[in-house]
């Protein structure tokens, strides 16, 4: 039996260890409230999305999985799943907490304390293996993990980036070695990549096409029968899941004319003067309304960054292959800039990009909204370029001295740790319980449609859709109210006609035409004056029929 000591020294006692250390920083830095995860999410309507996602393809998929992308939001339209990310990968995780827990906020927000964890243990041991170096690969780990950008979109679970640094890993892995069991791990982490985030999964083929390069460069790379024969069972495996879940975002473009404009890629799009700014400044250069811009890494990891590079200039790693993320993280930045590369948001012109290349000929490209979010390739390669800078350092100037590494380290991480505390996440916000309204829904016809009352408005102000759609997982009815990464236009000229509903008859066969066949007001949602004047209009109407009431919600049949 093994003594206390040698399991306290073992490597996987220690990647136990480190994950679990990850999950209580994961605490700190996101500020959840412990004792009420059950109860509260972060600010905004994400966390009710992903809520309503998982919710609705545990429903589905169990009775008609071929009707997954059919969703209940946004009716009568059809293929709504396909209007934002599945988040099936995040599922395979959701799904057994869920059972355990029968909360679905509880596991929205252990799931966002999980990716953390799991993805600074993906760094450690991509950084290990190439540096096979604890206190560079924990340096490494705890930066990826914790980066301001991390924390600036806790609410988006997609992009956490959790499962890139397994991807690279086994790249690397089946590089050396093209096991079946490297080559199942690949493949098993490229879907989750894919299962998880498209966006991103769409930059790997160019990250790899990097690696080959580089390899072919180097004259390392030299194929054998049996490797043909995996490279192909690898496409065939990655097509055989992804043609199937791509089809209802490709059919976008033709059903819905469905592209995001220039205009609208280039105001979510950062700058190269963006990638400068610590989170030190992030209040002074970002509101609310810019999250996306706020890439930057913070000024220590940027030093870090120009340290390890001058290191490995002039001590060049023996494996010249690891310098593929210099390649990968250059064209990260280059690609988050947008449709044109700009110094600051002050220049009026800027250089045509390369995204500008993937958004008018390669398939897929013109449907992303924010390409800023390509900078987390850039936070990966950073990471995993310091962690060679630091290993070479630790070698050849600190000789491998433990106590010298180990201070040296503790201080690294020390100042990572205060620069990244300032980075604020949104403050989470508690989750009022469900309407009794939506227990008679459920006992309804599935054939009714239902248009829920007040309507928000582009995401700007309170968006009581994302509550319906939340709600909605209490009866899986349809409902024309929609919260998603887009909209039909169809949807949003209905929203802005009806934002200050006046009782015309001719609004309510709009609705009519529009497919609704039921109207339900929540008038707590209302001033009060508001109430009495609508419940008389509605009545004097013969196009609409009170048939339910309860509470402060009145439910309305469309004659």
């Amino acid at each position: 039996m093994p003594s206390s000591s040698k399991i306290f020294h073992s490597h996987k006692f220690q990647l136990v260890l480190l994950f679990f250390v990850f999950l209580l920083f994961s605490l700190w830095f996101t500020q959840s409230p412990v004792r009420q995860l059950n109860i509260m999410v972060p600010q905004g309507g994400d966390p009710f999305l992903v809520a309503w996602l998982w919710s609705w393809e545990m429903h589905q998929i169990p009775i008609t999985p071929l009707s997954l992308f059919d969703a209940n939001i946004f009716a009568p339209f059809k293929n709504t799943l396909a209007f934002t990310e599945h988040m099936l990968g995040s599922l395979l995780l959701a799904w057994p907490l869920f059972l355990i827990f029968k909360n679905i906020i509880l596991v929205f927000n252990l799931i966002s304390l999980l990716s953390f964890a799991i993805a600074g243990l993906g760094m450690y041991l991509l950084a290990y293996y190439l540096t096979k170096n604890k206190a560079a690969s924990l340096v490494a780990a705890f930066i990826y993990a914790f980066a301001p950008y991390k924390i600036n979109h806790l609410e988006h679970l997609n992009l956490t980036g959790l499962w890139l640094p397994y991807f690279f890993l086994f790249l690397h892995k089946i590089s050396r070695d093209f096991s079946w069991k490297n080559t199942l791990c690949f493949i098993l982490f490229s879907l989750l990549v894919f299962l998880n985030a498209m966006q991103y999964f769409l930059f790997l083929p160019l990250a790899v096409l990097f690696f080959i390069a580089v390899k072919l460069r180097l004259r390392r790379a030299g194929f054998t029968k049996e490797m043909l024969i995996k490279v192909l069972f690898i496409i065939c495996v990655l097509l055989l899941v992804a043609v199937p879940i791509a089809i209802p975002y490709l059919s976008l473009k033709n059903d819905f004319n469905f592209e995001r404009s220039i205009t609208v890629i280039e105001g979510l799009s950062p700058d190269l003067f963006d990638y400068f700014i610590s989170p030190f400044f992030y209040k002074l250069f970002y509101t609310i309304f810019s999250q996306e811009w706020a890439v930057g890494t913070g000024l220590v990891v940027l030093l870090l960054l120009v340290f390890a590079a001058r290191v490995l200039y002039r001590h060049p790693p023996q494996d010249k292959t690891k310098l593929v993320y210099c390649f990968i993280g250059l064209a990260a930045v280059l690609f988050s800039c947008g449709y044109y590369i700009q110094l600051t948001r002050a220049d009026s012109g800027g250089l045509i990009g390369p995204w500008a290349l993937l958004y008018n000929f390669i398939p897929g490209f013109s449907g992303i909204r924010a390409v800023g979010r390509y900078s987390i390739f850039f936070l990966l390669s950073a990471s995993v370029v310091i962690a060679l800078g630091l290993r070479t350092f630790f070698v050849n100037h600190l000789k491998n001295n433990k106590k010298k590494i180990l201070v040296v380290s503790f201080f690294v991480l020390l100042f990572l740790f205060i620069e990244f505390s300032f980075a604020q996440p949104k403050r989470y916000v508690p989750v009022i319980g469900h309407p009794r309204v939506y227990d008679w829904v459920k006992a309804q016809k599935n054939a009714n449609i239902y248009l829920e009352m007040p309507l928000g408005l582009n995401y700007l102000e309170n968006n009581w859709d994302a509550s319906y759609e939340y709600f909605s997982i209490f009866h899986f009815k349809k409902i024309v109210n929609g919260y998603s990464g887009y909209a039909p236009k169809a949807y949003e000229e209905l929203n802005k006609r009806l934002r200050h509903f006046d009782f015309q008859d001719d609004d309510i066969m709009i609705i009519k035409q529009y497919g609704a066949t039921h109207l339900i007001f929540h008038f707590d949602y209302y001033m009060s004056t508001f109430k009495d004047k609508t419940i008389n209009r509605l009545k004097d109407s013969e196009l609409v029929k009170l048939i339910y009431q309860i509470d402060n919600d009145y439910v309305f049949e469309i004659q």
